[in-house]
């Protein structure tokens, strides 16, 4: 296949599977290494760090160099870091093997997002929601992989990991747009600092409420199994919303999916923090909540691309403040949790949604509405 579409669809797959592996893999690692549960959680911390360095990076290569061959050394290092795990004995050794596949994997979604971008341009809404839906199966798979065995998961995602970059390196590559369309405006520090700051306030909802949502659960008497459910209940919703969105995309303006999705996010959030654990507002809350972020980061990169010519290092400032995002936030929160008790989760999900809603607003305001 000539096309990069698919190419970029496909391997968005395995950039899921490989920056969500780790969870399902917590266990096994923690026995392997004889680590406390702090300690083996700190591997969060590290992808997350590995994350942010190569979305730095990723932007300025991008600018300088063929597409297709940076995409292409980002599989390659993430096949060496995958495959390099079932030889990670000890702690230190493990950080240095997230690290490692938090850069490569940030440097395969810069490149994938940005690339994406300069081969459909205006026409990139349904194909943008579509590439961050594949990441969203690559998450829902790695469980099921995880289970076969870590180190089995690692050498196959490894090995598929090889072909993505293969692949990447048989299709040519799209470049940067030479001229900017009539729609689009200077792409300004004031702007990509706004945009920027939506990216970093969503993850802390999106991520901070996934990886919180379990342990609120369990405190307000759900049963282990009834937490893991509606855990998975979010995912599901999510990425059933991620595909929702790529079939609307085409018929709605970004502008409107986003102040949408935007008011669904903070009257499920406000659905939350009055159910007060009620198993009824549990449920409907962290549906409402997963099928109401799933549009927003695609279709915020979508809406960008309509009202600004993006570069390499403009779409990194952007997974550099998710990425951040993601560091930050599920971290306030537990601190915030185990200060003021689990009661605070709700309502700290509520000012992130509102904030973020904030952000996209001002956004619009500042690129003409």
């Amino acid at each position: 296949m000539r096309q990069p579409t698919p190419l970029y669809l496909v391997s968005f797959a395995i950039t899921g599977f490989a920056l969500t592996m780790i969870g399902p893999s917590l266990s096994t690692l923690r026995d392997r290494t004889g680590s406390s549960i702090a300690e083996i959680g700190s591997l969060f911390l590290a992808l997350q760090l590995g994350f942010i360095v190569g979305s730095v990076i990723a932007g300025r290569v991008l600018d300088r160099f063929d597409g297709h061959r940076v995409y292409a050394t980002g599989f390659l290092c993430v096949a060496a870091a995958l495959l390099a795990l079932p030889v990670a004995n000890s702690l230190i050794a493990l950080w240095g093997v997230m690290v490692a596949i938090g850069t490569a994997s940030s440097i395969s979604d810069v490149s994938a997002n940005t690339l994406l971008m300069w081969h459909l341009g205006e026409h990139v809404g349904r194909a943008m929601n579509l590439l961050h839906f594949s990441f969203g199966v690559g998450a829902l798979i790695a469980p099921l992989v995880v289970a076969l065995g870590v180190d089995a998961a690692a050498r196959l995602g490894g090995v598929i990991a090889v072909v993505m970059a293969l692949w990447a390196l048989s299709v040519p590559s799209p470049t940067a747009p030479q001229v900017r369309r009539g729609e689009q405006s200077t792409a300004t520090r004031r702007v990509l600092v706004i945009a920027a700051a939506f990216f970093f306030v969503y993850v802390g909802v999106e991520i901070g409420f996934a990886g919180w949502i379990h342990t609120y659960a369990g405190e307000v008497g759900f049963s282990p199994r009834a937490a893991t459910m509606i855990t998975s209940g979010f995912w599901i919703s999510f990425t059933s919303g991620r595909l929702f969105s790529a079939w609307v995309s085409g018929r709605i303006r970004p502008k409107v999916v986003m102040t949408v999705s935007g008011t669904a996010t903070v009257v499920a959030a406000v659905v939350l923090t009055i159910a007060q654990g009620s198993p009824a507002g549990m449920w409907v809350g962290a549906i409402m909540i997963g099928l109401a972020t799933a549009p927003q980061f695609p279709v915020m990169i979508a809406y960008l691309e309509r009202r600004i010519q993006l570069s390499g290092s403009d779409t990194s400032w952007f997974m550099a403040s998710a990425g951040m995002g993601g560091l930050a936030f599920p971290y306030a929160i537990g601190q915030m949790i185990d200060a003021a008790g689990t009661a605070i989760f709700p309502w700290m999900v509520l000012g992130l949604s509102v904030i973020a809603m904030a952000a996209f607003a001002r956004a619009n305001a500042v690129l003409g509405g």
